[in-house]
């Protein structure tokens, strides 16, 4: 527990410095943890193999990472999502049809998963750094860890009923809950914090909408990576993090909720105006 609440300070610290330094060091910080969960998903999945460095299908998905992240940069724009998805697919059927059939149709619908999952919606996180105070919402899709913490607790105090029972035996219905119900408190500080700068005290409701809705998803996904895991019957994605696993094992929550707290957020704009 020691080794994990340290690990977990350090994250926080170097997530801070990031958030707050946006530009270079948010687009290199997204890189190299997309890059790090891609792998970690490989090797979940079995596209990666213990007795190669780098496998075909592991290269189209870095060499679209690199695009992607390179092409988000100077373009800043969502078009290069599409541009980045079809080089990927097209990189992999070339691979498929042309080293069939030593590499499985399975390891190709794996690897363009692992490119599309966590490096892609990660990369929103850029996107909403990018927005209108991009500095204060781009702390959004770490609000998930706030929920996290809140439905661990409720689960603990009033946990009674299986949220998913073979899944994730020690989630419940009133954790689930309590994580909504923390996530919309958090998200009226965080929307009181905001309305203040904006100068548009609106904020604070719209914000614990977004958080509620967010923290749904954020459970959903949490649940879904744990699913991943069971399926291949492995305990953490990796070891980078001491006491908490590998990135895919702290980002879970974080990774399905981003796009579509960008997505609210920009809609919530356009209400605006």
């Amino acid at each position: 527990m020691r080794t994990r609440i340290i690990s977990g300070v350090c994250i926080g610290l170097i997530l801070a410095f990031v958030l707050i330094s946006g530009g270079w060091f948010l687009w290199g910080a997204l890189l190299a943890v997309s890059l790090i969960a891609f792998f970690e998903l490989a090797g979940a999945t079995g596209v990666r193999k213990k007795d190669r460095l780098l496998t075909l299908p592991e290269l189209a998905g870095v060499i679209g990472i690199l695009e992607l992240y390179l092409t988000l940069r100077f373009t800043e724009t969502l078009s290069c999502y599409i541009v980045s998805i079809l080089l990927v697919l097209v990189m992999l059927f070339f691979i498929y049809v042309f080293c069939f059939p030593r590499i499985h149709s399975r390891e190709i619908m794996a690897a363009f998963f692992c490119f599309l999952y966590a490096p892609c919606m990660l990369s929103f996180i850029y996107l909403l750094w990018l927005l209108p105070y991009g500095n204060y919402v781009v702390w959004l899709p770490f609000l998930a860890w706030i929920s996290d913490t809140c439905a661990y607790f409720a689960g603990r105090l009033f946990g009674k009923h299986k949220l998913t029972p073979i899944l994730s035996p020690k989630k419940t219905v009133e954790g689930a809950v309590g994580g909504v119900i923390g996530a919309c408190v958090a998200g009226i500080i965080f929307g009181a914090i905001f309305g203040h700068k904006a100068e548009d005290y609106h904020m604070i409701w719209i914000f614990a909408l977004i958080t509620a809705i967010g923290s749904v998803i954020s459970q959903l996904g949490d649940l879904a990576a744990s699913g991943i895991k069971r399926d291949h019957g492995i305990k953490d994605y990796g070891r980078c993090i001491p006491g908490h696993g590998g990135i895919m094992d702290r980002f879970d929550s974080v990774i399905l909720v981003t796009p579509f707290l960008y997505f609210l957020t920009v809609l919530m704009w356009a209400m605006r105006t």
